[in-house]
């Protein structure tokens, strides 16, 4: 029995894993660089004769390209998984598309505003502007191209005959019957039916949740220069508290990122708590008077545990503040809203996953 997805060659989904493979290897250079560069090159030393990177800092940067290489890793089974059609490398790369678009569009956006916003020392140099704008356009280049990416991944993986051809749910009764003639249109349906599966918004969610769930895991217990503060409901908190919190946290997102592949009800509702507990949070701060106040002196205060830090960042601003605050609450309520509007769908699918394994 033929099926569509063995007719048709598709060569933009070709193409796309092969884009996957060329960033993966990429990636792969570039952390195996760096992690090489760290623990083989002679410490770089200022005048004065101190690191110009604490110890703190090379370690956290070491552990984060590990991390990056193996992520790399995976990427290149992604692209091979592409190639031959399989659809755990679909999923996956839907959710990396989503990611590296979302965080290169961010980041696009956050550069910008910071060569537009922040006074710029450009001394000795008598085409500034000049420079500023070829500053702009490799900011741009180098963030759009994975944007770019990114956004035709979303676009190409999500169309109906694409999922079909990975899916493979598209095979069919013979073109003709025994005696010969072409059967009817309605003679010709699925052989199977579709497994129950987890709705692929929430797929992406859920690989999103593992992703950065295990970040943040990551970055909790990765040695820091500086004691990282946390907000919550009104109280700025410093130590260990904070990491035990947030890897908690990050620890339940993972988790329930994979319970939801699993089509297990408890891992949406765990998902729903977390976010909408950081939701109320981030209203409480922005209506509290004081939050503005008390960031800018945990800012301060990390600036002194850290030299790298600038003091007086004018990105402290109130106006940064509430902007990048509005931004969490945006983003935010629309995952709750996803996760609320898809809920009841999901749960279908997970009834008839426990009514088949019975």
């Amino acid at each position: 029995m033929n099926s569509l997805a063995k007719r048709e060659s598709l060569p933009a989904v070709t193409a796309a894993g092969g884009v996957a493979i060329l960033f993966s290897l990429f990636g792969v250079l570039i952390s195996l660089l760096v992690v090489m560069l760290f623990l083989f090159a002679p410490e770089t030393r200022t005048r004065a004769g101190v690191p110009s990177a604490p110890d703190a800092t090379r370690a956290m940067t070491e552990v984060m390209m590990v991390f990056l290489l193996a992520l790399s890793v995976f990427g290149v089974f992604v692209g091979i998984g592409v190639l031959r059609r399989r659809n755990w490398a679909r999923i996956a790369i839907l959710i990396w598309a989503v990611v590296m678009a979302f965080a290169s569009i961010c980041a696009i956006a956050f550069v910008l505003f910071v060569f537009t916003t922040l006074p710029m020392q450009t001394p000795n140099v008598p085409d500034a502007a000049v420079v500023m704008k070829l500053m702009r356009f490799f900011v741009v280049l180098f963030y759009g191209i994975p944007a770019g990416v990114g956004l035709w991944w979303i676009i190409l993986f999500t169309r109906k005959r694409v999922a079909a051809a990975f899916t493979n749910q598209v095979e069919q009764t013979p073109a003709t019957d025994p005696s010969g003639f072409p059967h009817s249109e309605s003679a010709i349906e699925p052989l199977a039916k579709p497994k129950p599966a987890c709705p692929l918004p929430l797929a992406i969610l859920a690989g999103w949740f593992i992703f950065s769930g295990f970040s943040s895991l990551l970055f909790a217990f990765a040695p820091l220069p500086f004691t990282f503060p946390l907000y919550l409901f009104g109280h700025v908190y410093f130590g260990i508290g904070p990491k035990i919190f947030l890897s908690s946290m990050a620890l339940i997102l993972g988790i329930s990122g994979v319970g939801m592949f699993k089509l297990k009800p408890w891992a949406l509702h765990a998902i729903l708590a977390i976010q909408s507990l950081f939701f109320v949070n981030g209203l409480f701060a922005i209506v509290s008077p004081t939050f503005r106040t008390e960031a800018r002196e945990a800012m301060e205060k990390m600036s002194t545990q850290y030299s790298g830090f600038p003091s007086n960042n004018p990105l402290l601003t109130d106006t940064t503040l509430q902007s990048g605050m509005i931004f969490g609450l945006v983003f935010g309520a629309i995952i709750i809203g996803l996760l609320l509007f898809l809920r009841s769908r999901f749960l279908e699918q997970a009834a008839a996953a426990a009514a088949a394994k019975t």
